[in-house]
Protein backbone atom coordinates (compact mmCIF):
# COMPACT_ATOMS: atom_id res chain seq x y z
CA UNK A 1 0.00 0.00 0.00
CA UNK A 2 2.84 2.40 0.85
CA UNK A 3 4.49 1.74 -2.50
CA UNK A 4 1.22 2.46 -4.28
CA UNK A 5 0.80 5.74 -2.41
CA UNK A 6 4.34 6.78 -3.33
CA UNK A 7 3.69 5.87 -6.94
CA UNK A 8 0.45 7.87 -6.99
CA UNK A 9 2.13 10.90 -5.43
CA UNK A 10 4.95 10.70 -7.95
CA UNK A 11 2.43 10.64 -10.81
CA UNK A 12 0.67 13.70 -9.36
CA UNK A 13 3.94 15.64 -9.22
CA UNK A 14 4.49 14.82 -12.90
CA UNK A 15 0.95 15.69 -14.04
CA UNK A 16 1.13 18.99 -15.92
CA UNK A 17 -2.61 19.65 -15.76
CA UNK A 18 -2.59 19.56 -11.94
CA UNK A 19 0.41 21.91 -11.80
CA UNK A 20 -1.25 24.36 -14.15
CA UNK A 21 -4.49 24.26 -12.16
CA UNK A 22 -2.58 24.89 -8.95
CA UNK A 23 -0.68 27.89 -10.36
CA UNK A 24 -3.73 29.42 -12.07
CA UNK A 25 -5.81 29.19 -8.90
CA UNK A 26 -2.99 30.64 -6.82
CA UNK A 27 -2.41 33.62 -9.13
CA UNK A 28 -6.08 34.42 -9.70
CA UNK A 29 -6.94 34.08 -6.01
CA UNK A 30 -4.13 36.43 -4.97
CA UNK A 31 -5.17 38.99 -7.58
CA UNK A 32 -8.80 38.83 -6.45
CA UNK A 33 -7.71 39.06 -2.81
CA UNK A 34 -5.67 42.18 -3.52
CA UNK A 35 -8.58 43.74 -5.40
CA UNK A 36 -10.76 43.15 -2.33
CA UNK A 37 -8.50 45.42 -0.31
CA UNK A 38 -9.13 48.39 -2.61
CA UNK A 39 -11.00 51.48 -1.44
CA UNK A 40 -13.80 51.18 -4.02
CA UNK A 41 -14.48 47.58 -3.05
CA UNK A 42 -14.52 48.48 0.64
CA UNK A 43 -17.03 51.27 0.01
CA UNK A 44 -19.36 48.93 -1.90
CA UNK A 45 -19.19 46.29 0.83
CA UNK A 46 -19.90 48.80 3.58
CA UNK A 47 -22.83 50.30 1.71
CA UNK A 48 -24.27 46.81 1.15
CA UNK A 49 -23.95 45.98 4.85
CA UNK A 50 -21.48 43.09 4.45
CA UNK A 51 -18.72 44.52 6.63
CA UNK A 52 -17.54 41.05 7.69
CA UNK A 53 -16.09 40.56 4.18
CA UNK A 54 -13.46 43.20 4.96
CA UNK A 55 -11.80 40.99 7.56
CA UNK A 56 -9.80 37.79 7.31
CA UNK A 57 -12.28 35.33 8.80
CA UNK A 58 -15.21 36.79 6.88
CA UNK A 59 -13.30 36.79 3.60
CA UNK A 60 -12.28 33.17 4.15
CA UNK A 61 -15.90 32.26 4.89
CA UNK A 62 -17.01 33.91 1.65
CA UNK A 63 -14.40 31.98 -0.34
CA UNK A 64 -15.44 28.65 1.17
CA UNK A 65 -19.11 29.25 0.42
CA UNK A 66 -18.57 28.89 -3.33
CA UNK A 67 -19.43 25.19 -3.44
CA UNK A 68 -19.98 25.12 -7.20
CA UNK A 69 -16.42 26.18 -7.96
CA UNK A 70 -14.75 23.70 -5.60
CA UNK A 71 -16.90 20.85 -6.93
CA UNK A 72 -15.90 21.76 -10.49
CA UNK A 73 -12.24 21.72 -9.43
CA UNK A 74 -12.68 18.36 -7.71
CA UNK A 75 -14.49 17.03 -10.79
CA UNK A 76 -11.59 18.03 -13.01
CA UNK A 77 -9.12 16.40 -10.64
CA UNK A 78 -11.11 13.17 -10.59
CA UNK A 79 -10.81 13.14 -14.40
CA UNK A 80 -7.06 13.84 -14.41
CA UNK A 81 -6.13 11.58 -11.51
CA UNK A 82 -8.55 8.64 -11.78
CA UNK A 83 -10.32 8.51 -15.15
CA UNK A 84 -7.15 9.24 -17.13
CA UNK A 85 -5.43 6.35 -15.32
CA UNK A 86 -8.02 4.01 -16.82
CA UNK A 87 -7.60 5.49 -20.29
CA UNK A 88 -3.81 5.07 -20.12
CA UNK A 89 -4.40 1.59 -18.63
CA UNK A 90 -2.29 2.38 -15.56
CA UNK A 91 -4.89 0.90 -13.22
CA UNK A 92 -5.53 -2.15 -15.39
CA UNK A 93 -1.80 -2.92 -15.58
CA UNK A 94 -1.34 -2.51 -11.81
CA UNK A 95 -4.11 -5.04 -11.20
CA UNK A 96 -2.72 -7.41 -13.86
CA UNK A 97 0.67 -7.32 -12.09
CA UNK A 98 -0.89 -8.55 -8.85
CA UNK A 99 -2.01 -5.40 -7.03
CA UNK A 100 -5.37 -5.92 -5.37
CA UNK A 101 -8.28 -3.79 -6.50
CA UNK A 102 -8.83 -2.68 -2.93
CA UNK A 103 -5.30 -1.25 -2.56
CA UNK A 104 -5.36 0.38 -6.00
CA UNK A 105 -8.75 1.94 -5.23
CA UNK A 106 -7.79 3.20 -1.78
CA UNK A 107 -4.45 4.63 -2.95
CA UNK A 108 -6.07 6.52 -5.84
CA UNK A 109 -8.91 7.83 -3.68
CA UNK A 110 -6.54 8.89 -0.89
CA UNK A 111 -4.23 10.87 -3.18
CA UNK A 112 -7.16 12.34 -5.10
CA UNK A 113 -8.81 13.48 -1.86
CA UNK A 114 -5.60 15.01 -0.51
CA UNK A 115 -4.83 16.89 -3.72
CA UNK A 116 -8.42 18.16 -3.99
CA UNK A 117 -8.38 19.56 -0.45
CA UNK A 118 -4.90 21.11 -0.88
CA UNK A 119 -5.99 22.95 -4.02
CA UNK A 120 -9.15 24.13 -2.28
CA UNK A 121 -7.07 25.44 0.64
CA UNK A 122 -4.95 27.40 -1.85
CA UNK A 123 -8.12 28.81 -3.40
CA UNK A 124 -9.57 29.83 -0.03
CA UNK A 125 -6.49 31.21 1.70
CA UNK A 126 -4.70 32.85 -1.24
CA UNK A 127 -7.67 35.15 -1.70
CA UNK A 128 -8.24 35.96 1.96
CA UNK A 129 -4.61 36.50 3.07
CA UNK A 130 -4.33 39.98 1.45
CA UNK A 131 -7.53 40.98 3.29
CA UNK A 132 -6.11 39.55 6.51
CA UNK A 133 -2.88 41.50 6.10
CA UNK A 134 -4.64 44.84 5.51
CA UNK A 135 -7.65 44.64 7.84
CA UNK A 136 -6.80 41.91 10.34
CA UNK A 137 -9.15 39.38 11.88
CA UNK A 138 -11.83 41.83 12.99
CA UNK A 139 -13.93 41.99 16.12
CA UNK A 140 -16.67 39.71 17.41
CA UNK A 141 -19.46 42.21 16.75
CA UNK A 142 -18.51 42.24 13.04
CA UNK A 143 -17.31 38.70 12.23
CA UNK A 144 -18.94 36.75 15.05
CA UNK A 145 -16.93 33.79 16.31
CA UNK A 146 -14.58 34.06 13.33
CA UNK A 147 -12.58 36.72 15.18
CA UNK A 148 -11.06 33.77 17.07
CA UNK A 149 -8.37 31.66 15.35
CA UNK A 150 -9.64 28.49 17.03
CA UNK A 151 -13.07 28.84 15.46
CA UNK A 152 -11.51 29.71 12.10
CA UNK A 153 -9.37 26.56 12.24
CA UNK A 154 -12.38 24.49 13.26
CA UNK A 155 -14.45 25.90 10.41
CA UNK A 156 -11.72 25.18 7.83
CA UNK A 157 -11.05 21.63 9.04
CA UNK A 158 -14.70 20.64 9.41
CA UNK A 159 -15.66 22.44 6.19
CA UNK A 160 -12.88 20.65 4.31
CA UNK A 161 -14.09 17.27 5.56
CA UNK A 162 -17.65 18.19 4.58
CA UNK A 163 -16.52 19.08 1.06
CA UNK A 164 -14.50 15.86 0.93
CA UNK A 165 -17.76 13.93 1.37
CA UNK A 166 -18.82 15.44 -1.99
CA UNK A 167 -15.41 14.95 -3.59
CA UNK A 168 -15.42 11.21 -2.94
CA UNK A 169 -18.63 11.01 -4.97
CA UNK A 170 -16.68 12.42 -7.93
CA UNK A 171 -13.96 9.86 -7.24
CA UNK A 172 -16.43 6.98 -7.21
CA UNK A 173 -17.99 8.23 -10.45
CA UNK A 174 -14.53 8.25 -12.06
CA UNK A 175 -13.87 4.67 -10.97
CA UNK A 176 -17.20 3.43 -12.26
CA UNK A 177 -17.31 5.26 -15.61
CA UNK A 178 -13.59 4.86 -16.43
CA UNK A 179 -14.01 7.63 -19.02
CA UNK A 180 -12.75 11.20 -18.68
CA UNK A 181 -15.56 12.76 -20.70
CA UNK A 182 -18.33 10.89 -18.88
CA UNK A 183 -16.80 11.65 -15.49
CA UNK A 184 -16.49 15.33 -16.34
CA UNK A 185 -20.10 15.49 -17.49
CA UNK A 186 -21.51 13.79 -14.40
CA UNK A 187 -19.33 15.61 -11.88
CA UNK A 188 -19.37 19.11 -13.30
CA UNK A 189 -22.87 19.22 -14.74
CA UNK A 190 -24.67 16.62 -12.68
CA UNK A 191 -23.17 17.28 -9.25
CA UNK A 192 -22.15 20.94 -9.30
CA UNK A 193 -25.30 22.24 -10.98
CA UNK A 194 -27.60 19.38 -10.02
CA UNK A 195 -27.09 20.02 -6.32
CA UNK A 196 -28.00 23.68 -6.77
CA UNK A 197 -31.17 22.80 -8.65
CA UNK A 198 -32.19 20.20 -6.07
CA UNK A 199 -31.79 22.63 -3.19
CA UNK A 200 -33.70 25.37 -5.04
CA UNK A 201 -36.75 23.20 -5.84
CA UNK A 202 -37.07 21.41 -2.50
CA UNK A 203 -39.76 22.63 -0.10
CA UNK A 204 -38.58 24.34 3.08
CA UNK A 205 -39.62 21.31 5.16
CA UNK A 206 -37.02 19.17 3.36
CA UNK A 207 -34.19 21.68 3.07
CA UNK A 208 -33.18 21.04 6.68
CA UNK A 209 -32.67 17.35 5.89
CA UNK A 210 -30.21 18.33 3.15
CA UNK A 211 -27.85 19.70 5.81
CA UNK A 212 -27.27 16.11 6.97
CA UNK A 213 -26.19 14.94 3.51
CA UNK A 214 -23.03 15.76 1.53
CA UNK A 215 -25.05 18.27 -0.49
CA UNK A 216 -25.49 20.60 2.45
CA UNK A 217 -23.17 19.56 5.27
CA UNK A 218 -20.74 22.42 4.62
CA UNK A 219 -23.51 24.95 5.31
CA UNK A 220 -23.49 23.91 8.97
CA UNK A 221 -20.05 25.40 9.61
CA UNK A 222 -19.78 28.14 7.00
CA UNK A 223 -21.36 30.87 9.11
CA UNK A 224 -20.21 33.69 11.36
CA UNK A 225 -21.74 32.23 14.52
CA UNK A 226 -20.23 28.78 14.03
CA UNK A 227 -20.02 26.81 17.29
CA UNK A 228 -17.96 23.85 18.45
CA UNK A 229 -21.12 21.77 18.32
CA UNK A 230 -21.49 22.64 14.62
CA UNK A 231 -17.83 21.87 13.96
CA UNK A 232 -17.72 18.47 15.66
CA UNK A 233 -21.14 17.34 14.45
CA UNK A 234 -20.43 18.30 10.85
CA UNK A 235 -17.01 16.65 10.90
CA UNK A 236 -18.39 13.43 12.40
CA UNK A 237 -21.32 13.12 9.98
CA UNK A 238 -19.05 13.93 7.04
CA UNK A 239 -16.59 11.18 7.99
CA UNK A 240 -19.44 8.67 8.15
CA UNK A 241 -20.58 9.71 4.66
CA UNK A 242 -17.01 9.46 3.34
CA UNK A 243 -16.64 5.92 4.66
CA UNK A 244 -20.04 4.82 3.35
CA UNK A 245 -19.54 6.33 -0.12
CA UNK A 246 -15.99 4.99 -0.45
CA UNK A 247 -17.00 1.48 0.65
CA UNK A 248 -19.97 1.47 -1.73
CA UNK A 249 -17.66 2.56 -4.55
CA UNK A 250 -15.11 -0.13 -3.67
CA UNK A 251 -17.80 -2.83 -3.60
CA UNK A 252 -19.00 -1.80 -7.04
CA UNK A 253 -15.46 -1.42 -8.43
CA UNK A 254 -14.64 -4.99 -7.45
CA UNK A 255 -17.54 -6.21 -9.55
CA UNK A 256 -17.20 -4.17 -12.73
CA UNK A 257 -15.27 -5.29 -15.77
CA UNK A 258 -12.12 -3.31 -16.50
CA UNK A 259 -12.22 -1.92 -20.02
Amino acid sequence: MISLLRSEWYQIRKTLAVKIQFLVILVISVILGISETGASYSDRIKSAGYNYLLYGGGSLLSSMEDAGLVIILAGLLSCWIISSAFETRTIQEAICYGKSRTKVYMAKMAVYGIVSILICLVLWFAGSVPVWIKYGTGTQDVVGNLYNWKYIAGMVISGSIAYLSIFVICGVVAFLTQKTSVTMGICIIGIAFGFTIIVSILPDSLVKLITYTPIGLYHNVLKLDVSWSDIFKTGFISIIWIIVICMAGLWKFKKIELK
